[in-house]
């Protein structure tokens, strides 16, 4: 038997935002979400008439796209690079707030 979700995983995996207001609540052009899909950053859930929308979760990892992208001068290559790294990172069972841990490796990770 599958396990029940807690309520707020079922919310906020719950796809309700159309491209359009989506990219209001992230202050983007409608266009780049499409470039996020088309680059398999983001997957939007569709609907039967295969219209996309978006979650919350969609919109949290918009979000992260966006900092790392403007706010660290990421390109999107890298974006895919640093998300999957962390998306490794938790399936070995690394919890996200662990990773502050891992702030002694950046020594290792500037040029000798």
């Amino acid at each position: 038997m599958g396990r029940a979700q807690p309520a707020n995983d079922i919310a906020s995996s719950r796809a309700v935002f159309t491209p359009s207001i989506a990219s209001e609540i992230l202050n983007l052009h409608p266009r780049t979400l499409m470039i996020y899909e088309s680059e398999n950053l983001i997957k939007p859930q569709r609907t039967v008439t295969n219209r996309r929308r978006y979650s919350e979760e969609d919109i949290r990892r918009v979000q992260a796209i966006q900092f790392l992208t403007r706010e660290k001068g990421v390109n999107l290559a890298g974006v895919k690079y640093v998300l999957r790294l962390l998306e490794a990172l938790v399936r070995q069972g690394l919890e996200l707030d662990q990773v502050h841990e891992l702030q002694g490796l950046q020594d290792l990770a500037r040029p000798a």
